[in-house]
C-alpha cells in the first residue's frame, strides 16, 4: 500500500449542537486525497493491481478503467496520476458537471454515458475497454464498490477508529454503534472486514443510511431478495446505484445490521446545517449518516436502546466532492417547491374526494 494514497483521518468529538445524548465521533474521511473515504479502497487496489503488473509484465503498462457515479471515479484518477498510468472514468448522465470537471483536472479521460451507474458500467466494460491496445497496456477494472480488495483498503478504517478509541482511553464496550451511508455496500464490507479482524462484527452493529430513491439495501430486505432499481429518484447521487454488493447483502442479514431511509428533504437540511456549522461542505450521500448527529434520538430509535451520555457512536464522514453550498441551496428550493406542489394537489383531492364516490 502506498500511503500518499491515502491518509490516516482523525476520529473527533463533535457535539452537532446536542445539549445531552451519546457521544458523537465523526471520522473525517472528508480529508482524503480525492475528498471521500474511496480513496482508501479504490486507492488500495489500483495499487495492488499496478504492482502485480509490474511483476507479471514489466515491459506492459496498466490503464486504468472506472465506472462511477461521481466519487469512485475521482479517486480513482487521483490514484492513476499518483502512480503515472492513465485512467479512464465512465460516468452516468446523473453525476454533476462539477465531479465530471474534477476528474478530467488529474488527466483522466470522462465518458458519459447511460442514466445510472449500472449502464455505465456496462458500456464502459462491453464498449470502452475493448478498445485499448492490449499490446501496450494492460486494463485495470476499477469496480465503484464490489471488489474484495476495495474492502481490504477501507477495512483498514476501523484500525484507525481502535487506535484512536485506545489513544482516548476509551474503552471498546462504550461504543454503541458505526452509522455509515449505504450506497453499494463497499463502505460497509469494509466495515465489517474491519470488525471481524478484531472479533467485533457481532458486538458493534451497524447503521446502514440510504435516502429514498435510493434505497436498494432496504427494499432488497423487505423483499427477501436482491433487487435492482431500474432507476434512481433520490437527489444522493453517489448512493445511486441500481445494485448492491451480495456479500453486503448477506453481511447484513448475518450480523443483523440496521437499515434506515430518510428522505431526500431531511438530508439537504442537514447538510446545509453541518456547512453552516463547521465550514465543510458535505453532498447528500454523506449528509445521511451526518443526519444522525443531530437526531441522537433516531438513533435510539434504530438501536432500540437508549444511549448514555457516556457512551459512544461513530459516524462515517465519507466524504465527496459532487455538491456545492449553491448546489445545495438550489436542491432545498427544488424539494420545497416539489413539497409545496404535492400538498396543494392532496388537498385539492381531499376536496373533491367526497364528490367522486369511489366505485367497487
Amino acid at each position: 500500500m502506498k500511503n500518499q494514497l491515502f491518509r490516516t483521518t482523525p476520529l473527533l468529538k463533535n457535539v452537532f449542537k446536542q445539549r445531552a445524548g451519546p457521544q458523537i465521533l465523526l471520522k473525517y474521511e472528508f480529508l482524503q486525497p480525492s475528498g471521500s473515504f474511496k480513496s482508501r479502497g479504490i486507492g488500495h487496489l489500483i495499487s495492488t493491481k499496478v504492482d502485480e503488473l509490474k511483476k507479471k509484465a514489466p515491459n506492459k503498462r496498466g490503464h486504468v478503467f472506472a465506472s462511477s457515479g461521481g466519487n469512485a471515479g475521482l479517486a480513482a484518477a487521483v490514484a492513476a496520476l499518483e502512480l503515472n498510468v492513465p485512467c479512464t472514468v465512465v460516468v452516468s448522465k446523473a453525476t454533476r458537471p462539477r465531479i465530471i470537471e474534477k476528474i478530467r483536472s488529474y488527466g483522466a479521460d470522462v465518458v458519459i454515458h447511460g442514466n445510472h451507474w449500472k449502464e455505465a458500467d456496462t458500456f464502459m466494460r462491453e464498449h470502452i475497454m475493448n478498445r485499448v491496445d492490449h499490446i501496450k497496456y494492460e486494463p485495470i477494472y476499477s469496480h465503484p464498490f464490489d471488489n474484495p480488495i476495495i474492502w481490504e483498503g477501507h477495512s483498514l478504517m476501523v484500525e484507525e477508529i481502535l487506535q484512536s478509541l485506545k489513544a482516548e482511553k476509551i474503552c471498546i464496550s462504550k461504543l454503541k454503534g458505526i452509522v455509515c451511508s449505504f450506497g453499494g455496500g463497499g463502505l460497509y464490507n469494509g466495515l465489517i472486514l474491519g470488525l471481524q479482524r478484531h472479533k467485533l462484527a457481532e458486538k458493534i452493529p451497524i447503521v446502514c443510511v440510504e435516502t429514498k430513491g435510493a434505497d436498494v439495501l432496504n427494499t432488497s430486505l423487505k423483499a427477501g431478495i436482491q433487487v435492482q432499481f431500474e432507476k434512481i429518484t433520490s437527489c444522493a447521487s453517489s448512493l445511486g446505484t441500481a445494485t448492491i454488493s451480495s456479500v453486503a447483502f448477506q453481511n447484513v442479514k448475518r450480523y443483523g445490521s440496521k437499515s434506515v431511509v430518510i428522505d431526500d428533504s431531511e438530508v439537504i437540511s442537514t447538510c446545509l446545517k453541518f456547512s453552516n456549522d463547521t465550514n465543510i461542505v458535505a453532498e447528500p450521500g454523506c449528509g445521511a449518516t451526518l443526519h444522525f448527529g443531530y437526531h441522537t434520538n433516531m438513533l435510539e430509535n434504530v438501536l432500540g436502546e437508549k444511549i448514555k451520555d457516556d457512551e459512544y457512536i461513530v459516524l462515517i464522514g465519507c466524504g465527496g466532492s459532487s455538491t456545492s453550498v449553491e448546489d445545495l441551496k438550489e436542491l432545498a428550493n427544488t424539494e420545497t417547491t416539489r413539497y409545496s406542489s404535492t400538498f396543494e394537489k392532496n388537498a385539492t383531492d381531499e376536496l373533491i374526494a367526497p364528490i367522486c364516490p369511489a366505485t367497487a
